[in-house]
């Protein structure tokens, strides 16, 4: 590749490589004490048991993140009018499925519940996140009381690396297995010294200046996972974080339903924020244990090896998957670092038993007989670097397909995945493997509620005012229609968008003029940018039409061109139609920069960049109906 180009690209397309990950084990917890300084109710010998804070040895010349090192604690009120009434803020999981993020303000004092990101869409090339605009935090954070997190996926938590430092490290509240994953997560970016993370039982209340949050169990996809009830002086809010009701769940602990139904007798709820994700699906969501059941029947009936691909954070799914392994004397291999990483920590705190001796290295994998083999692995989503990806395009260190493997994957897709998770299954049929997925057979269930679901949540909660939160559009509108069907008013029935501001006032709810600014906020290596950002405009621009550099030798003293313009592509164009296009093109630029020239004298480089790059979009506009990315260097001699 031509130097220049290469050159270019370096400076246009300056992605520096993710954190460096440290290794850390998960640490005992201690008490800590309430950040407020008031007693949590009854219950405060239970709460802030905390993530112990051990020494950590930095890497030399390994770079950590700028932040302010002050603790929220200490910070001191910041100027500006008091607000008298509570104001919601949906900051991000109101569009999307994913960067779950809702704020509330009272008087001088902000809490928040989740900080989630999404992962990006087709059309963000190279983009690894997409985060909340916490523009409207930023400007006050020295407010933020606390952040309350539901329970440990990544659309909840994982952008909290990126974004507690740029709000000052506010302290974080979840159950245990919550913040060990959080744990891990902070370790990762090297900011555990600075983040407080404060261990909650779903009994315990804690207070969070003039907010007073409430906890009850909530059925999902993941352990631990909590619903909050958020106690203001103007009226209670219940969010559901994402839930189920599972009459058998996989862990045995069902949710709270004599909490919630004790909301609802004593009319607690002013407003309830519920759940959307399954708002279109009729029914109820199936229970663990068929699928349990189902996973038990494979793994003893099948005869030859079994590859399970599963999300990392099934915690009670891979319990299941263990268990029947034990039973039917398999041997269980772990191809995959977020399935790897989440095992040990659900082991440590309890959350999973691990049967003594059934988890082997992987490297031993394709050495074992198959009836005595099973490999739960990553990628159940055909993410592009994942294991099962790797092995369904046979380059997978250690494992190959064989004729006779069953691969099951316990998941279905979501939005946007459903092609690359096609190809993968077809790229491990044509090895030999036999797939079963949920279009089989039962081998997979959601972890959020369906219409019956959401009904039974709305009833028992009884809530004066509805909102549906997580979830696009058409998901939030469905799930209004079914509070409506169950007797919730329309005039309380408010569908809200990212960056709408709910005001409540003597228990009444409006939406206000006023919103806060919801940008997409693009994670990229260390870099983070709006999706509006020059970078994504170029990449687009390259992954559709090319690039075409021009280089133009002139005179220094008059910006006379020197012999012809040298053009070097890149994706533009076939190298059949290259040679004639180029030509004329070549003939088009260097008469017109002549002209171009007389008419203005020693015209500096920046015009002369901008005018040669017009020149060029103008003939491939007309000749090709293309635009490529149009890089011009003027190299003055």
């Amino acid at each position: 590749m031509n130097k220049p180009l290469d050159r270019w690209i370096e400076e246009k397309l300056q992605n520096t490589a993710n954190p460096k990950k440290i290794k850390t084990s998960l640490s005992n917890t201690k008490k800590r004490k309430n950040p407020t300084g008031k007693p949590n109710g009854n219950t405060a010998g239970k709460f802030t048991n905390t993530p112990k804070q051990g020494k950590r040895q930095q890497k030399p010349n390994q770079q950590r993140p700028h932040h302010n090192k002050t603790r929220n604690k200490t910070r001191k009120p910041s100027k500006g009018e008091f607000v008298n009434k509570v104001r919601i803020i949906p900051l991000g999981g109101l569009n999307e499925v994913g960067k779950n993020m809702m704020v509330i303000e009272y008087g001088r004092d902000i809490m928040i519940i989740d900080m989630g990101f999404e992962f990006p869409s087709a059309d963000m090339l190279g983009i690894d996140y997409v985060i909340p605009d916490i523009s409207w935090l930023r400007e006050r954070k020295d407010r933020i009381r606390g952040v309350i997190l539901t329970h440990g996926h990544l659309d909840h938590i994982g952008g909290i690396p990126y974004m507690l430092p740029e709000l000052g490290f506010p302290q974080l509240y979840g159950t245990k297995l919550t913040m060990g994953l959080v744990e891990k997560r902070v370790e990762e970016f090297g900011i555990q010294k600075d983040t407080v993370m404060n261990v909650i039982d779903p009994n315990d209340t804690i207070k969070l200046g003039q907010f007073t949050c409430n906890f009850f169990r909530v059925n999902h996809s993941i352990p631990d996972g909590v619903g909050v009830v958020v106690g203001t002086p103007e009226g209670n809010i219940v969010h559901t974080g994402d839930f189920k009701f599972d009459s058998t769940p996989a862990d045995g602990i069902q949710a709270d339903y004599g909490k919630l139904e004790q909301i609802g007798k004593q009319n607690k709820a002013t407003i309830l924020f519920s759940d959307s994700t399954n708002a279109t699906k009729p029914g109820r969501t199936v229970s663990e244990k068929g699928i349990g059941e189902t996973l038990e029947a494979l793994i003893r009936d099948t005869d030859g090896r079994i590859i399970i691909a599963s999300f990392s954070s099934l915690i009670g799914r891979i319990q299941q998957i263990l268990t029947a392994a034990q039973k039917y004397k398999r041997e269980v291999f772990l191809s995959g670092r977020s399935i790897i990483d989440n095992v040990a920590i659900a082991e440590r705190l309890g959350y999973i038993k691990v049967p003594k001796g059934i988890i082997h290295d992987l490297r031993k994998a394709d050495r074992t007989p198959g009836k005595r083999a099973l490999i739960l692995t990553t990628g159940s989503q055909g993410e592009s670097m994942s294991a099962l990806t790797r092995i369904s395009l046979n380059n997978h260190k250690n494992v190959k397909i064989k004729k006779g493997d069953t691969v099951i994957i316990s998941a279905t897709p979501i939005i946007g995945n459903e092609r690359a998770i096609s190809t993968v299954i077809d790229n491990l049929t044509q090895l030999g493997a036999r797939v079963i997925s949920n279009k089989i057979m039962d081998v997979h269930t959601s972890g959020h509620g369906s219409q019956e679901d959401l009904k039974m949540m709305i009833n028992m909660v009884k809530p004066k005012y509805f909102s549906p939160v997580h979830g696009q559009y058409f998901m939030r509108s469905r799930h209004l229609e079914l509070a409506i069907e169950e007797g919730i008013p329309k005039e309380r029935a408010i569908i809200i968008k990212n960056g709408n501001i709910l005001e409540m006032k003597a228990g009444k709810v409006t939406i206000a003029k006023e919103k806060a600014d919801t940008n997409y906020i693009l994670v990229d290596g260390r870099g983070m940018g709006d999706k509006g950002s020059r970078v994504l405009t170029d990449r687009l621009m390259m992954a559709e039409n090319g690039i075409i550099v021009a280089n133009l030798r002139v005179r220094k003293n008059n910006k006379r061109l020197i012999g012809s313009v040298d053009f070097i592509t890149r994706g533009f164009i076939y190298q059949t139609e290259s040679e004639k296009i180029l030509k004329d093109l070549k003939k088009k630029v260097t008469s017109s920069y002549g002209q171009f020239i007389t008419k203005h004298q020693k015209p500096g480089d920046q015009n002369i960049q901008q005018y040669v790059a017009s020149v060029i979009d103008k003939f491939t506009h007309k000749k090709l109906a293309r635009r490529p990315l149009i890089v011009v260097n003027v190299i003055a001699v």
